[in-house]
């Protein structure tokens, strides 16, 4: 369900960082060829599946989540905040705030509903049973991304070695006070750097870089993890203000 090697990786540092890591990926390469063109650490397929267990056995959970979104060249990043809660496989409330304004997102097991704060709009939509499946519905439909969604998919592992070709454990290290144990893997259009945190297991940072010119990077801190909390069901229900006026979400095909 529901990203380099340093000691504190601070914004300015984040080029060298990823810089170091594409190094010593190279070296890893040339000291250890295997035939084809797929080369997997098994530690890092290990931390990734422990990833996986840990977030399996989660009965509720709730965290906060920075993200931001840049183009190479471009000097301001579009930044959000977003406050994430889930509860067993069909219970999910998301508050984002940031560049793209303040939204809402209500998922009770049965029906999706969104609210933009900034123009007092909102809709709600029939959803799946599940919150993979609502997420995947989401996306296919409205074009919706939920931050970070991909660690909560229990197929993780699977996902990212079929779409990178070379994934690599490059260790533990210190970012902002906290240990981690730092992945990276790549393919011919983007590198992702993982770090989750050694203590808990669960992810405390993502990054993914387009490779070229005109890249993308998108960057995802996670922070103030509670595990199993009692989260009550009134935080899945969605009731619109007096003041709302109901639009309906556009679909991609329209």
């Amino acid at each position: 369900m529901c990203a380099t090697i340093t000691y504190i990786i601070k914004k300015d540092m984040l080029k060298k960082t990823i810089l170091l890591s594409v190094l010593v990926i190279s070296f890893f390469t040339s000291c250890n060829s295997i035939s084809g063109d797929k080369e997997y650490d098994t530690r890092a397929i290990s931390s990734l599946d422990s990833l996986s267990s840990v977030i399996g056995e989660l009965s509720s959970c709730s965290f906060s989540l920075d993200t931001e979104f840049t183009n190479r060249n471009e000097s301001n990043p579009s930044k959000n905040q977003h406050d994430v809660y889930m509860r067993g496989s069909n219970k999910m409330y998301i508050h984002s705030n940031g560049n793209r304004g303040e939204k809402g997102y209500w998922y009770d097991g049965e029906k999706l509903a969104f609210l933009n704060f900034n123009k007092s709009t909102f809709d709600t939509i029939s959803a799946p049973n599940n919150i993979i499946s609502t997420i995947d519905m989401v996306h296919r439909n409205y074009g919706i991304d939920f931050p970070a969604a991909d660690f909560f998919y229990p197929t993780l592992t699977d996902d990212i070695m079929e779409n990178y070709n070379k994934v690599f454990y490059i260790g533990d290290v210190i970012i902002n006070n906290v240990e981690c144990v730092a992945i990276s893997a790549s393919n011919k259009k983007e590198n992702l750097f993982i770090w989750i945190e050694k203590k808990s297991y669960l992810p405390y940072k993502i990054v993914i870089e387009q490779i070229g010119e005109s890249a993308k990077i998108y960057e995802a801190t996670f922070s103030n993890w509670r595990v199993n909390p009692n989260l009550p069901d009134l935080l899945f229900k969605f009731t619109p203000r007096s003041t709302s006026t109901r639009v309906k979400l556009i679909s991609k095909n329209n």
